[in-house]
């Protein structure tokens, strides 16, 4: 009696076991009903940039809307790079105002007195070049009649020399200058103005640059949904492209079933299907088929004959077009082809 009650349990197991075998691979030989979980599209947000997390603003399970923010991270050296970027700006721009508003009136006349100054210098060596140049024609005299050594008249020859050097160096300040003073009354040419005007551009591109970096060390969600982890703790260091929560997209729901390759010809891309959701018994929901793979799977090494090559599955995602506010991801359903 024993032993009958133990075959009777091992069959009961063997028939239980076949059963929700033959649902874990969504094949039925007698009907189009195919078994699946109800899936939702999963979105990683991942920021562009690394660093430390200072703040994060959601938790597991919360309902939240695109543009919400996720976290932030660290941002006092982004902080640092825009003033300093906006600073290079601000003097850039100054430096253009100056160059289309004519120089200073205080450099004119700071450089109207580097002339005069100049001037004078050069005023003053001409009397002593004047008495030199005399001074030398007389002893040249002296010498052709022998009153003074030709030593004597070298001498006035190179003084008045190193005397012109210095007569000609002043010269040269002079046109220096007269020349800077003239560039300073009639304004800056155009290519110096252009130069300044692309440094100008560039200065702006900086801070633009700068500004978009702070903006994103705050992370803000891409999408509408329910956040189903929280990848990362507060206080952690993030590289970038780290996941820092992972959004459940609640109208973008789906099924993926496993048709047997002898009934592939029985669908289509787009075709309509039913779907039936054990949490509504007496409900039927909309879907659409949306993708068939070109693959096979669960496929056995060896296939020898036909009955075995039915059991090849290929994979059918369905997405659900109706029911969307009752479906939730996670519910066992099954899809009955039309």
């Amino acid at each position: 009696m024993r032993k009958k009650a133990v075959i009777v349990v091992i069959v009961l197991i063997f028939i239980t076991l076949s059963i929700l075998g033959d649902r874990y691979f969504n094949r039925s030989a007698d009907s189009n009903t195919y078994s699946g979980t109800i899936e939702g599209t999963e979105i990683p947000v991942q920021p562009e940039l690394g660093g430390r997390v200072v703040e994060l603003l959601v938790s597991e399970g919360q309902v939240i809307k695109t543009g919400d923010i996720i976290a932030k991270l660290d941002d006092s050296q982004a902080k640092i790079s825009l003033d300093i970027a906006k600073s290079q700006q601000t003097q850039a721009q100054a430096k253009l105002n100056d160059l289309l508003g004519g120089a200073r009136a205080e450099e004119i006349r700071r450089l109207e007195h580097v002339v005069t100054q100049a001037k004078a210098n050069l005023s003053a060596l001409e009397p002593n070049l004047k008495f030199e140049e005399d001074n030398l024609a007389n002893n040249q005299k002296l010498y052709e009649s022998g009153a003074i050594s030709k030593q004597v008249v070298d001498a006035h020859v190179n003084k008045l020399a190193t005397l012109k050097a210095q007569y000609q160096g002043a010269q040269a300040s002079v046109n220096a200058a007269q020349a800077s003073l003239d560039q300073a009354q009639a304004g800056y040419t155009q290519p110096t103005i252009q130069a300044q005007k692309a440094a100008v551009d560039i200065a702006v591109q900086s801070v633009k640059t700068a500004e978009l970096g702070l903006s994103k060390l705050i992370i803000k969600s891409p999408a509408s949904g329910q956040v189903l982890y929280q990848n990362v703790e507060l206080g952690q260091v993030v590289n970038p492209g780290t996941t820092l929560a992972t959004i459940l997209d609640p109208n973008d729901l789906w099924i993926k079933i496993y048709i047997p390759g002898a009934k592939l010809s029985q669908i289509k891309m787009g075709g309509t299907v039913s779907i039936a959701a054990d949490s509504y018994p007496d409900k039927t929901f909309k879907g659409q088929i949306q993708y068939i793979s070109t693959q096979s799977e669960f496929t056995p090494k060896n296939v020898q004959t036909k009955e075995e090559r039915t059991t090849t599955v290929y994979a059918v995602k369905i997405t659900i077009t109706e029911g969307k506010d009752q479906l939730k991801a996670g519910m066992p359903a099954d899809v009955t082809l039309e």
